[in-house]
This record gives C-alpha cells, structure tokens and sequence, in this order.
C-alpha cells in the first residue's frame, strides 16, 4: 500500500473543529425527550444497566449508561443525554475519517486534506447516518468503531520491527474485537482484514510475539458478552419478566443455548431470503444508493476504485472491496424489517473510496510524480493540479445539498418524540387498572411505558404486551397475543392502547376513557339467532344474527375457522327480493386492517357485522361470498341463503 502521511497538528485541529461541527449540526436536530422503537428501548436499558433487545450491545449499553448518570447530575434526562450521545459518535467517526484519509491519501497537504473532508462530509450528511446520530441508537458507535479497524490495519506496515509490528497487531485484534462485541457484521470484515493482512506481508503470520499479544487482546471485548447473563434478571431486566396473571413472562432464560442464540441474534433473526427474493431486491438496493450519494457521488465512488487500482493500492483496495461485496451480499439475503441501516457501514466503505477519488481529482491523476519534483514537472501538470484542487472544493456543494434536501425529513424525530410523550401521557391518566394489560399491535408503541415505569417511576404494574414479543404461537399476531392475555391473565383486565377498527370480529370490545379500549372476551360468546352450518372453503357458516334498524339490516355472519385461509379475502353480502333483484350489498374486508382473514387460526369463530341499507322492496334471499385480488378471485362458491319471512320486520 502506498506510504502514509504524518500528521500535523493542523490536521489534528482540522478533524477536531470536522468533527465538533458534525456533531453540533447534529445537535440542533436531536429530540430531547423519550423516543419509540429501538431508540426508547435503549433509552431505559441503559439507564437501568439492563438488558435490551439481542445482541445485547453490551459496549454501547455499559457506556451508555454511565453517560446518562453523569449528566443526569446536572438534570439532563436519561432521554435526551443517550440521544445527544450518538450525535457524538457521528461527530467522532466523521472526524477520525478525515484523521484516516489525511494519513492514507497522496498529494499535497492541502488536496489530502481537502479530499479526506469530502469523504467524512459525505458521511456526515448520508441520510441514514444522519438519521441514527439523532437518536438512541447503535449505528453511529458502530462506525466509528470500524474506521478505528480501518485505522489501525492501515497503521500496521508502520510497525518498523517485530516488536512494533506485534503491538500494532495487538491493537488492531482488540478494536476489532470491541467492533465484533458490539455488532455482529463485523465478522464480516475478518475475511477482508485476513486479506489485507497477506496482501501487506505474506509471512505476517510468523510473528509469534503478535499471535501472543493479539489473541488476548481480541477476545479479551468478548467478556463483555458476560454483561448479558449478569444483567438479564428480574431486579436488572424486569421488562424481560413481566408478571402475566399467576407466572411470569420471562424474555430470557440464564442457559447457554438461550445465551448463544441471543448473542448471536437468533432468537430475533427472521432468516434470510431465498435467491428469487434477494435478486427481487437489487432495484431496492440501486434505489438506496442512487438516494443516498445521487449521480455525482457515485461517479465519485468509482473514481475512487479507479485510483486505487491505479495507485496499485491492492491491500486497501481488498480490504474495502471484500468487505464491501461480503456484507452487500449479505444485506440481500438478510429478512430483517429495518435492513437499511445495515447499509450504513456500506456507506462508510463509500466514503473511503470518494477520499481517494477526490485525491485523484486534485492530482490531476498523476501518482508518479513525487511531491518534491512538482516545479520540475513543468506549468502544465502543476496547472492541471490547481485546477484540480478548485473542482474538488467545489464538489463540496453536493454533500451539502444533500444535507439540506433532507432537513425536512428529521424534523419528524423531534414531531415523533413529541407525540410520544403526549400520547402515554393521555395514557396514563386514562386510568386503566394498576394490574391491567396494555396490548398493541406494535412493540415501538409499547416501548414507551417501560421508560416511564423504569426511568420516571410511573405507570407502576401495568403489562405491556405486543405481538412477537416472544417466540412462538402465543404471540405470533395481535389475534394471538390478546388471547393469551385473557387466557393467562388471570383475570388482569385487557385493554388495547388505541382504537383497531376489525378486531371487534375476534373480540368484544368496549371502549373507554380515550383511547384506551377494553378487551371483554370472544366476539362470539352467544351462538348465532338463525343456524345454519353451511361449509364454504375452509371456514364453516354456523348461521347469522339478523336485526332491522333504522338505516337498514344488520347482518352479523359467525364464521367458523376450519383451516386458515390463504390470503386476505373480502366479504360480500348481497340481499334479493323475490323477483331476484338486488336490494343491498355490502363489501368489506372482515377483520379490517388489524386481523384480516390470513390471522384467522382454526377453532376461532368471528363475528363479521354489515349494515345493508335498504330503499325499498323486502329480502328474502342472501348471497354471502369472500373474494381476493384485483381480479376478485373467490374462496369459494358464494353460499345463496333463503331469509325467513319472520326474519323481517
């Protein structure tokens, strides 16, 4: 690889001023109260030194917490300080990129310098980068801390004895291992460092005085695992033991097979897709980039790669590239919701390679010409260089129109704490019961109310349930998780946290003060008025309830699940006079949004309520079908039920 630079004290200032900026600009845009999701989550683990979702993030969590008892001193919420702390990471990882390039980078002092900026200005106004340093959240740590890897390869080929060589060596087996500690992609990265390791020194492995010193140092982060078994009990963890009616839902169990899996994140790891999906998911991929780094940075990215084969820069060049390919391939395949922010250390990969390509730029992509020779080289390639320097400074327009195209877009966190905030606090003074079970069908609307029983003290002895909240049948949907609720609660009254129009199908619902909305028992408590048993796919109709009103007929069809239906259907209820004309009809999807015919599990009966208004004329024929699709594909022959004349009123 090409020899490093020296740093300079203007380059330790430059990167410091770099990098207070980016975490000032940060600063101005963070939300300073609870957060939900995975953000609200870490905001009330750490504070309590508890246990948050796996891996675990033990590093972030040890540090975290110190962060928010520190400044909680002087009145700072444990909300607000976690939030301001990855705002600080951004800074810090924008700041040690430049750091990086400076030292990688050829030229001049001033194109390095100014080609190292871009690349952490890019950084510093990705999107989603952007997005994590406002928040709660691991993504910002996570790269700083692989830059320090990047830093500390980079730094090996310094090492001017064995000696020195065995200590850089040491150092970069414990970043790495802090970087493996904390988020589990970094194994990625190993394959790519082995590389960069025999591409820089084939015999790199004979040093024994390195395998002493660094196989210690990169399992020694490792221990920090340990924090997950001695941090997960009830007194450390309690949301990961909830008391559910006589037992206790417990989230974590002290064995090693629930510590691997956890560890490793199998216990939350949704799969990976098959080959047909993950090619599905290549437009997705060219979306994210093109978004994230528009026309001009990625010209710039492939500059970047073009100067580093040009540079014969192999050992970089491979160290980036495989990791790069590694951990892109493995975003394709990889089922997880949020898969967008496993991008990010793409992005920092990127941004590397649009330093080099700005170095490119201001050399006018002349490598061979040492700097001490640059009078001798003539006025033509001097001037190429200055001009060069001019448009790289001028591309510095295009991270900041990025940054500014996207303002709008986080202002939202701060709209989103907010709402947060006021919404749990209508909650609560709702008045559920002390003992009572709040279900929705969404863990980041829940996560809230642990901050406030753990942080604030407040809310005391409600149940936050949702669903997927643990493995298995019990919670797999919003359907399933109420059920338990009521079946193992013992009692404990059931309340959703807000209004889910349909699942009044699957339940009795009453609402109370808003929006809370009690969960009385099943739907179908009472068997249908008029019977009638009729098998139509895989439900069964057991009959219908059938009541004049004012506006029409209401018409309550009981269905009885034999098998569970294979897609989302719609209902259609249609009424006839005698002369086969057509009165009324109803068509609607029944379950609504929240629990549509695919969440319909065998044994369950519900109720699908229609209210058919009629102008004139009397039924005496009902047609009741399900259908899907655009192309309104039936689930079955539509079932034609005769009404009894007394059945109208």
């Amino acid at each position: 690889m090409g020899k490093s630079q020296p740093l300079t004290a203007a380059d330790r200032q430059i990167a410091f001023v770099l990098g207070a900026i980016v975490a000032g600009l940060y600063f101005r845009a963070v939300p300073l109260d609870l957060l939900p999701g995975d953000a609200g989550e870490f905001q009330f683990a750490a504070w309590n030194f508890g246990l948050a979702h796996a891996t675990g993030y033990p590093l972030y969590m040890i540090v975290g917490g110190l962060w928010q008892h520190l400044w909680a001193v002087i009145g700072v919420s444990p909300a607000a300080s976690l939030n301001l702390l990855s705002a600080i990471y951004g800074g810090a990882a924008a700041a040690l990129l430049f750091l990086l390039l400076a030292r990688a980078l050829p030229g001049d002092p001033v194109p390095r310098r100014l080609a190292a900026a871009l690349a952490a200005t890019y950084l510093a106004a990705n999107p989603t980068f952007r997005s994590q340093a406002l928040q709660a959240e691991v993504y910002t740590l996570q790269a700083l801390l692989l830059v320090a890897v990047f830093w500390a390869a980079w730094r090996l080929p310094e090492g001017e004895t064995p000696r020195a060589e065995a200590t850089r060596f040491a150092g970069l087996a414990f970043i790495y291992g802090l970087a493996l500690t904390h988020h589990a992609t970094a194994l990625l990265l190993a394959p790519a460092l082995l590389l960069y390791l025999f591409l820089w020194q084939r015999d790199w492995w004979r040093n024994g005085r390195a395998w002493a010193l660094g196989i210690p140092a990169g399992l020694a982060p490792l221990l920090l695992y340990l924090y997950v078994p001695l941090r997960s009990g009830p007194d450390a963890s309690p949301w990961y033991h909830q008391r559910l009616g006589d037992g206790v839902l417990t989230l974590y169990t002290n064995t090693w097979p629930a510590f691997v899996d956890f560890v490793t994140g199998r216990s939350i790891s949704v799969g990976f897709h098959g080959a047909a999906t993950a090619l599905d998911g290549v437009s997705t991929m060219l979306l994210l980039w093109l978004r994230h780094f528009e026309w001009t940075g990625l010209l710039l990215i492939g500059i970047g790669l073009f100067v580093l084969v040009r540079m014969r820069n192999w050992p970089v060049l491979a160290m980036t590239g495989v990791y790069f390919v590694l951990l892109q391939i493995f975003n394709l395949f990889y089922a997880i919701g949020d898969i967008f922010v496993y991008y990010i250390p793409l992005y920092l990969v990127a941004c590397i390679w649009i330093g080099y390509g700005g170095a490119g730029i201001a050399m006018g992509f002349r490598f061979d010409t040492p700097p001490a020779t640059e009078s001798a080289a003539g006025p033509s390639s001097e001037g190429r260089r200055q001009w060069g320097v001019a448009l790289l400074a001028l591309l510095f327009f295009f991270p900041a129109q990025l940054w500014l195209s996207y303002a709008p877009i986080f202002d939202q966190l701060k709209i989103d704490s907010e709402r947060t905030r006021a919404g749990w606090e209508q909650l609560l003074a709702a008045g559920a019961p002390q003992d009572a079970i709040l279900v929705s069908n969404d863990r980041n609307e829940i996560v809230p109310l642990f901050y406030f029983q753990h942080v604030e003290g407040r809310g005391q002895g409600h149940i936050g349930l949702f669903p997927l909240i643990a493995p298995g049948a019990r919670f797999a949907d919003i359907g399933a998780t109420l059920q338990t609720a009521l079946a193992d609660g013992a009692g404990q009254p059931v309340y959703l946290i807000k209004p889910m129009p349909g699942l009044e199908a699957r339940f009795a619902l009453a609402p109370r003060t808003e929006p809370l909305v009690e969960v009385l028992g099943d739907a179908a408590s009472t068997p249908p008025a008029r019977a009638l048993g009729l098998e139509y796919g895989p439900l069964r109709l057991l009959g219908y309830d059938w009541a004049p009103t004012a506006e029409g007929i209401e018409v309550a069809l009981h269905w009885q699940v034999q098998e569970k239906p294979a897609a989302n259907y719609t209902t259609t209820v249609q009424l006839f006079d005698a002369s086969g004309d057509k009165l009324a009809q109803d068509d609607r999807p029944p379950g609504g949004d929240f629990y549509p015919t695919s969440l319909w599990k065998p044994g369950e009966t519900l109720v699908d309520r229609r209210l058919l208004t009629l102008s004139e004329g009397t039924p005496v024929r009902m047609l009741v079908g399900m259908y899907s699709g655009p192309d309104a594909t039936l689930l079955a022959p539509p079932l034609e039920i005769d009404i009894e004349p007394a059945g109208v009123e």
